[in-house]
């Protein structure tokens, strides 16, 4: 018998952890951070001592933004992709860096979590204590993972973010692992709705883009640093835009992980094409260049909550014939989800109407509810599956919609329940 205990990332997206106890292990997949709200939110506390092992499936922070809080009392072994400890350093740095509150670890616990790391591949199998793992592609940003678990007698998928849609940057995710699952661990986030065709989205996204560089405009996009802003690139390089197209902030310093990195990556020859095309901006000068023609700048942070987008979507805001095209997952209450529902932009100082095109694309690196279902197809009746990483409206509907569907037993349980896997 396995207890699988939700510490974050239960009937909401953001701060995921789960805890898995068995009779003689106990270990943490993924420990990460909600920045969305005023402040930052941790998940449940754990002990670190308690822990065997711990698993961070990819660098994103709202999964590994809380584990050098495991560090502070403890040193706990830690599997993660090469990729996904090099971004995480990234993501956490900057995190604690432009972090207005007080966080309750220092950059120290940063280099002991690195320090205590294991690194593994994709088909890379670990026994260790009795626990059986093994990684498979996620399919999610660069160096995500999925991990399969055995212990005590059990099989547990936790697929983490996942997305089973191969995109410009990199294949999708390998579904073999649910065929031998006795119990799946699955995000919800996107369950509500089917993404579009991948090649419809970025066909409109290119046309519009363009649309607006022809009328003397420029086009922002706020993209996550990881992985999105990327993937702009590598659309923008596909479809032969010839406009001027600038990459700034951390996504910069990101692209040059992900050159040394290029064999982790869908197309290596190509999408070293598309990012050494794009110009990295360096400084107030190439900053006020990239306003100065018509031009594409991709710029983290993808919710105007910070970042180089908020210098540049205050100096295009009022003209109309700039844009600003959202391409992220954008979260309640933030700055860019109120002005893609509002049409005004509100930051701490500011708050002004749109006079430029707003617009959203679903670049999505999640599954939709079409490769979910599909994904569950794969799955033993005898099998159970819990839903986190979902909004509350979203994952209660699609954990009715899959017990109306299927015979295995279904759960969407909230932060702090426990379920048991046997």
């Amino acid at each position: 018998m396995v207890l699988l205990k939700v510490l974050g990332g239960g009937r909401r997206v953001g701060k995921s952890a789960i805890m898995l106890e068995g009779s003689k292990n106990k270990i943490l997949l993924d420990y990460g951070v909600d920045i969305s709200g005023s402040e930052p939110e941790f998940p449940m506390h754990v002990r670190p001592r308690d822990l065997d092992f711990v698993v961070i499936t990819h660098a994103h922070l709202d999964h590994s933004g809380a584990a050098p809080l495991l560090y502070v009392s403890a040193k706990p072994k830690l599997y993660s992709t090469a990729l996904t400890l090099e971004l995480s350093d990234i993501l956490i740095s900057d995190f604690l860096k432009l972090s207005k509150y007080y966080i309750p670890y220092e950059y120290g616990q940063v280099e002991d979590m690195k320090d205590g790391t294991v690194i593994v591949n994709y088909g890379d199998e670990v026994e260790e204590r009795g626990v059986r793992l093994k990684f498979w592609n996620a399919g999610h940003i660069p160096g995500s993972t999925m991990v399969e678990i055995e212990m005590d007698g059990e099989t547990i998928l936790y697929t983490g973010d996942f997305n089973a849609v191969s995109t410009c940057l990199l294949t999708g995710a390998d579904l073999e692992p649910f065929e031998n699952a006795d119990a799946v661990v699955m995000e919800g986030t996107y369950a509500a709705f089917d993404h579009p065709p991948r090649e419809e989205v970025e066909q409109a996204f290119v046309r519009d883009a363009l649309e607006v560089l022809e009328s003397g405009g420029n086009v922002l996009v706020p993209a996550f640093a990881v992985g999105r802003a990327q993937e702009i690139l590598c659309v923008l390089a596909k479809y032969g835009v010839k406009y001027p197209v600038y990459v700034d902030g951390m996504a910069r310093k990101v692209n040059n992980v992900l050159l040394e990195n290029l064999n982790a990556l869908r197309d290596p020859e190509f999408i070293e094409k598309a990012l050494t095309s794009a110009i990295h901006v360096d400084g107030r000068q190439d900053r006020r260049r990239a306003l100065e023609h018509p031009s594409v700048i991709v710029s983290p942070a993808a919710m105007l909550k910070g970042g180089a987008s908020v210098h540049y979507v205050k100096e295009l805001i009022e003209d109309p014939r700039n844009a600003i095209f959202f391409v992220s997952y954008i979260i309640r209450e933030t700055p860019a989800r109120k002005l893609l529902e509002t049409g005004v932009l509100e930051l701490e100082t500011l708050k002004k109407r749109a006079a430029a095109r707003i617009e959203w694309y679903d670049f999505s690196s999640h599954c939709g509810r079409r490769e979910l279902l599909k994904a569950l197809e794969r799955l033993d009746d005898k099998a159970k599956l819990v839903i986190v990483h979902s909004e509350e409206e979203v994952g209660k509907e699609f954990a009715e919609k899959v017990a109306k569907s299927f015979a295995f037993e279904t759960y969407f349980p909230s932060e702090g329940e426990t379920v048991t896997l046997d």
